[in-house]
């Protein structure tokens, strides 16, 4: 900021008087005791803590500079509430500050501000989130300087921290005082941290070595198709046990009775009407026409109350487990509540088409886990994938599915000779048991396309820890079978390698171990102060991307 005063000359004199004159204006006009003071008894608060108040517009002005560019689909309430944890990890770091004796002067917010910075809080867990919204080590550069001569600029700055934040120049230098405070105490914090050399390359090693896995994969498809057949007498068998027919996936109806309001009259009220309308269906009246005269479910109203089976894994868990109760064609024989209301629930009857289809996903399911079992059992014995994979095959793909039908074409048959689908056998479908390599992984890597979560991470667990040749235990469970894991390779990430990259490395790891030690920090200073934290939520989850009208304290 003072680089022009090092300049010789006259010219480097009436700089030098420029400059002093702006920073008297902001010293005498940008005096925190000028606004108003934190925490005032009549003032309301998005937050308090130990005594400060965090100001609903001050949390408005924070919002609006950190998704100044939108939220990116997040909800503005989201959105809101990482703003206001941003500034309580601030207010708590200032305390903090001040408890150790930290200060920040008034040159140091004047040359913050010359600089063209604006300050801001982030949550220091969301240290990914700051880089994603443009916000560079805690600040975003707004410039303040007039579009012709390149400098900072008084009028500029005025008019741009009022249009930026909603703020007066005074409202906003004092934030930025806070800012700059608790920027202190976060460089206090990170600064103790290191990484030795040891350290850095035992953590490369851990991250760059990679494994290599084989697998071989077991479609239920497959076994649907060539491993089972469905005569009627197996499907008579199979759906009189209870635990298979409650499996079969049949519509559901229901009839929905809302009970609103908090008085205990009103949910007596509905409770009485479901009640009459369960009635009702119990004495033989149609559930679908007693469902789209009464039922307040608008999903499902018009179609007579009902959903695909299919859907009932994601209703809220008093509405499954109600379904779960029943077999197709019965009816569900207390009311059932939930935060929607009391339902009045039934299963439809399930069809021949039903019944078959669900015989023939447990038995392939069945008869999947069956070959896999058997793969790994194999492949344990040090039969090679090839082996495995074609005596699998014989041993399960007995079944010669029927022929697709052929429409015969207009033109005698040459183009429904063209067009008839390719004939499979068991060894040649698509879907047949296959034994496959993976491309080379870290430990942050997928293994595998088709698994994920808890599945994914037992490969990886085992990819990191086994021998090369080595079998998974237990085959993995797929969307559509199971897959049989064994190592082919593991490669360890070298100490030439790591020299080749030890600088950039290193930083990165320096960088990731300061983010975590002032998250840990904040996090102990946030439990800690639990009890002296109140949010007041009418003050918090309005926050608008308009901070309403600015109030210049010098007015």
């Amino acid at each position: 900021m003072l680089d022009l005063f090092r300049r010789k000359g006259l010219t480097s004199i009436i700089y030098g008087v420029i400059i002093v004159g702006m920073i008297l204006v902001f010293v005498l006009g940008f005096n925190p005791s000028a606004g108003k003071k934190l925490g005032s008894v009549n003032e309301a608060c998005a937050a308090r803590i130990r005594g400060s108040c965090i100001e609903p517009k001050a949390h408005r002005a924070s919002y609006r500079v950190i998704f100044s560019r939108g939220t990116g689909g997040m909800p503005q309430a989201t959105a809101s509430k990482i703003v206001l944890e941003g500034l309580i990890e601030r207010e708590l770091l200032v305390t903090e500050a001040q408890r150790l004796g930290l200060q920040v002067s008034e040159d140091e917010i004047t040359d913050s501000i010359f600089k063209g910075y604006i300050l801001l809080s982030v949550p220091s867990a969301n240290a990914q989130m700051q880089r994603n919204l443009g916000i560079d080590d805690g600040r975003v550069n707004a410039g303040f300087k007039d579009p012709k001569t390149k400098q900072f600029d008084m009028k500029t700055y005025e008019r741009l921290v009022k249009q930026i934040t909603g703020r007066s120049p005074t409202e906003f230098r004092e934030w930025q005082g806070r800012e700059l405070l608790a920027a202190k105490m976060r460089d206090l914090i990170r600064a103790p941290v290191r990484v030795a050399e040891d350290e850095a390359l035992d953590r490369y090693k851990t991250e760059r070595t990679t494994s290599t896995v084989n697998y071989a994969v077991v479609r239920r498809g497959w076994i649907e198709k060539y491993g089972i057949t469905a005569e009627q007498k197996d499907v008579d068998a199979w759906s009189k046990d209870k635990t298979n027919l409650a499996a079969v996936k049949v519509p559901v109806r229901h009839i929905l009775v809302k009970f609103t309001g908090d008085k205990p009259e009103d949910k007596e009220a509905a409770k009485k009407k479901a009640e009459g309308l369960l009635e009702r269906v119990k004495k033989g009246e149609d559930f679908a026409k007693l469902a789209k005269e009464f039922s307040e479910d608008p999903g499902s109203k018009d179609k007579g109350g009902m959903y695909p089976g299919e859907m009932v894994e994601q209703f809220v868990e008093p509405f499954k487990k109600a379904v779960e109760s029943v077999k197709p064609g019965e009816l569900v024989q207390e009311l059932v509540e939930t935060q929607f209301g009391y339902h009045i629930i039934r299963r439809d009857e399930a069809s021949k088409e039903d019944l078959l289809k669900a015989f023939k996903q447990g038995r392939s399911l069945d008869l999947a886990k069956q070959m896999a079992a058997k793969i790994t059992a194999d492949l344990k014995a040090g039969k090679s994938g090839e082996e495995t994979m074609k005596a699998a095959i014989a041993q399960f793909g007995t079944v010669k599915p029927p022929a697709p039908k052929v429409e015969p074409a207009a033109d005698g048959g040459a183009a429904s000779d063209a067009a008839a689908p390719a004939s499979f056998t068991a060894e040649t479908d698509p879907e047949r048991p296959q034994y496959l390599q993976s491309s080379a992984f870290n430990r942050g890597g997928d293994p595998i396309p088709a698994i994920s979560g808890e599945a994914a991470q037992a490969v990886t667990a085992f990819a990191f820890s086994a021998k090369p040749g080595e079998v998974l235990a237990e085959p993995i469970r797929t969307d559509d079978g199971f897959l049989v894991i064994s190592l082919k390779e593991q490669k360890p990430a070298t100490k030439e390698e790591f020299d080749k990259e030890r600088d950039q490395y290193t930083q990165q790891l320096l960088f990731a171990k300061r983010v975590e030690a002032l998250a840990n920090y904040t996090r102990r200073l946030r439990e800690a102060a639990k009890a002296e934290i109140k949010i007041d939520e009418n003050n918090v989850m309005g926050a608008k991307s308009d901070a309403g009208p600015t109030q210049d304290d010098d007015e």
